[in-house]
């Protein structure tokens, strides 16, 4: 692969375009190459929601960047596909084919994550490890009722709503809203909004009716979980029972932070994953 610090594009990968972005600053007489961080996104949220971690890592990593497919700027399914978690793994895949990487160390919030064991269990040689920011193994029946806003079912909202309008009323359950200035909060919506509402809602069916607890004793991969200590009681004990569940998984408790921890203390988290792979 032809090194270069910076690049923004779009790759055919399959069937859909993905859009990535790719750092490069370290040394250029590395030999062998640096190994690669890839940050996958959660829910509907564009590789921007990752650009604290590249000024972070990219001295010592390459750090590739990618928007799944149907968020942000990669191409969007037509009404009626239906997302499967193995897929967006293979579209990972797909893309650090066609930029000749063989392995990468994933790094992904919430249904990031859980895109990211999916992929440990579909070509465990590929995966150095796994980070997983505040991601659980199954979505919680509450969660899936929260998200609904008082509609039917999270579709419903979503239809009723807009993406936008549904982001800003949820926001508080995905990132901690007493920390982040209102403009942050309008952009987060804004990003979200660029995902289509039938695509909104394919992948939020996807993610509440999967359930990886099974097979979580198949992932051989070193596992980082990592929660904010002001996250619910629930959502913490499901991160220790997986610590436990996994071949070699650890669990590290951030504090002072609740949910959208990678975005709101990525040094901290940085430093946690630094710490783990050393």
């Amino acid at each position: 692969m032809e090194r270069s610090p910076r690049i923004f594009d779009k790759a055919r990968i399959g069937d859909i375009d993905i859009h990535y972005h790719l750092a490069d600053f370290t040394d250029p007489w590395r030999n062998p190459p640096a190994e690669t961080f890839l940050c996958y996104s959660g829910y509907c949220r564009s590789l921007e929601f990752w650009h604290a971690w590249v000024p972070l890592l990219a001295r010592d990593y390459r750090v590739l960047r990618m928007d799944p497919r149907g968020y942000g700027a990669s191409g969007k399914p037509a009404p009626g596909y239906r997302f499967e978690i193995d897929q967006l793994a293979r579209d990972a895949f797909g893309l650090m084919d066609h930029l000749g990487i063989e392995r990468a160390h994933w790094v992904g919030d919430s249904t990031g994550g859980a895109v990211g064991m999916a992929a440990a269990l579909l070509a465990p040689r590929r995966i150095s490890s796994i980070t997983a920011c505040n991601t659980t193994a199954k979505m919680a029946q509450q969660t899936v009722d929260t998200y609904a806003i008082g509609e039917k079912d999270q579709a419903a909202a979503i239809e009723k709503y807009g993406v936008y309008e549904w982001c800003k009323r949820t926001l508080k359950y995905r990132v901690d809203i007493t920390k982040i200035p209102p403009e942050l909060g309008e952009w987060w919506a804004r990003d979200m909004d660029r995902t289509p509402r039938h695509v909104a809602a394919a992948v939020f069916r996807c993610f509440s009716t999967a359930d990886l607890w099974p097979r979580l004793k198949e992932i051989t991969a070193p596992t980082l979980l990592i929660v904010g200590d002001n996250c619910p009681e629930l959502r913490k004990q499901q991160l220790a029972e997986m610590a436990r569940t996994l071949p070699r998984g650890k669990l590290v408790s951030l504090a002072g932070v609740d949910y959208g921890i990678h975005f709101l203390a990525p040094d901290q988290c940085v430093k946690a994953v630094r710490e783990f792979l050393s």
